[in-house]
């Protein structure tokens, strides 16, 4: 008797939208992040961050989060230090920020409510 279990699927393409929500950027990203896809997140980070001090990156929507798309988002936060992550309550995205310690260079929330708590502090404290 043979079994077979398919256990991999064919990447998606990432969609990455920019809005703005209560006096933040948020980047709202779909699909897989990965060496093939981590240019359109990178360019969405340029561009949010160069027009706003406050960013978050939402992804809990994001079915893959490879080693490319940890380093983008590190490296952007080095230089932003203000930037936020959402990585949403599925375990995958999660398990990947954990097992790679990025919350040491990155402020990450499990929803985005929660990630855009801390602004509304800020301004109700100005």
């Amino acid at each position: 008797m043979t079994a077979r279990f398919s256990v991999f699927s064919a990447p998606t393409e990432l969609t990455v939208t920019i809005t703005g929500r209560e006096g933040v950027l948020v980047l709202t990203t779909v699909g897989d992040i990965d060496a093939a896809s981590v240019r359109a997140l990178d360019e969405a980070l340029v561009t949010a961050l160069a027009g706003s001090e406050r960013v978050i990156v939402d992804l809990s929507r994001v079915e893959f989060l490879g080693c490319a798309g940890i380093r983008v988002l590190c490296v952007a936060a080095e230089r932003h230090p203000s930037l936020t992550v959402v990585s949403g309550t599925g375990h995958g995205v999660r398990r990947c920020l954990e097992i790679t310690d990025a919350g040491r260079h990155l402020t990450i929330h499990e929803t985005l409510a929660a990630a855009i708590s801390p602004a509304r502090n800020e301004e109700s404290t100005t």
